[in-house]
């Protein structure tokens, strides 16, 4: 679920464009002020057949950046409430870039909440997309250094090989003298059913928790899960996905795990062999990469840091906050 924060003083109609491609699920809050309050016929159509929930707020004037104080004050608040994946400002106005800078630097927790300005709604939903650097209108920079640049081949190259690898890093080891016995028993008092039902038995039906069930197996990320959600539980989703969220991810493991129990010692060992072979192999070619990239001007330890942050991220995005916060932010984004 996405939200979008429209300083219309300064982008007018034009920063409204995607508006139309927006879902149930999305947010639009529109601030204006007596200084700024027309907007186009034709932005007016889209706006009025966009599937989106959208507000305006009439900003009270009288000082210097009146709009931008409060449009910040309600981001601040938006994201203490959680939920939110993304929240977008949508302005021309560079200044907003520190807000993304506070809430993903050093000054507080990385919050699950993506915070970014872009100067369109469709730069905005391209970004949440993932698709190409190109379209993306947000300035990630730090003292006037810009930190995203236009994709090159051997992104594309690294992700796919990449993609290939599982990754089983977050795997927890297990005791040699552990039986199939053992973990099958393990899970059959922990399913996931039953998992949900101690969190959502009060109010859920046991017909909607196996939907909630098929949603959590079916998605591949928390946003996904949500706007599964959204569509069946309508209003109810956000107090079922508030519950559910903080276990998300040990939810899909165990789902793993369930799926996997037939599965034997030695097959298991075979195939984290195999694993590691091709892990190992991928870090070489990698490191190899790096080393060009930096002109081998990169440290044995800067490049071991690259690695972990490389290997641990799935996304541009995340890879650009672990380069920053293992860095700082000067080297970080020179690296990035």
């Amino acid at each position: 679920m996405k939200i979008y924060l429209v300083d219309f003083e300064n982008v007018k109609s034009k920063g409204l464009s995607g508006i139309e491609k927006l879902d149930e699920t999305d947010n639009v809050i529109i601030f204006y002020s007596e200084n700024s309050d027309t907007i186009s016929f034709e932005m007016h159509q889209k706006v009025l057949t966009s599937k989106a929930e959208i507000e305006y707020f009439k900003v009270n004037v009288g000082g210097k950046n009146a709009l931008d104080f409060q449009l910040s004050t309600l981001l601040g608040y938006l994201v203490a409430k959680n939920l939110y994946s993304h929240i977008f400002i949508i302005s021309n106005d560079r200044g907003f870039d520190f807000l993304h800078d506070f809430w993903h630097g050093k000054y507080v927790d990385t919050p699950d909440t993506i915070v970014y300005r872009t100067r369109t709604i469709s730069s905005a939903i391209n970004f949440a997309e993932e698709n190409t650097v190109e379209n993306l209108i947000t300035d990630c920079n730090v003292q006037n250094l810009e930190c995203f640049e236009q994709e090159e081949t051997y992104e594309h190259k690294a992700v796919s090989a990449q993609a290939d690898i599982p990754d089983n890093s977050e795997e927890t080891v297990e005791k040699e003298d552990n039986t199939a016995f053992d973990k099958s028993e393990q899970i059959a008092e922990n399913s996931l059913k039953e998992q949900l039902e101690n969190l959502l038995s009060a109010i859920c039906s046991d017909e909607d928790i196996d939907k909630i069930c098929e949603f959590i197996i079916n998605s591949t990320t928390k946003e996904e899960f949500h706007n599964s959600l959204a569509k069946v539980f309508k209003q109810q989703a956000t107090e079922i996905y508030k519950l559910i969220r903080p276990k998300y991810l040990k939810l899909k493991e165990l789902f793993a795990m369930e799926t996997s129990v037939g599965q034997t010692d030695k097959e298991t060992v075979e195939k984290n062999a195999e694993i590691d072979e091709a892990q190992t192999l991928y870090h070489d070619v990698l490191s190899e990469k790096i080393l060009q990239l930096t002109h081998k001007s990169c440290s044995d330890e800067d490049l071991e840091k690259i690695l972990s942050c490389l290997t641990q991220t799935s996304d541009k995005r995340q890879f650009y906050i672990k380069m920053v916060k293992a860095f700082r932010k000067k080297k970080g984004c020179e690296y990035y």
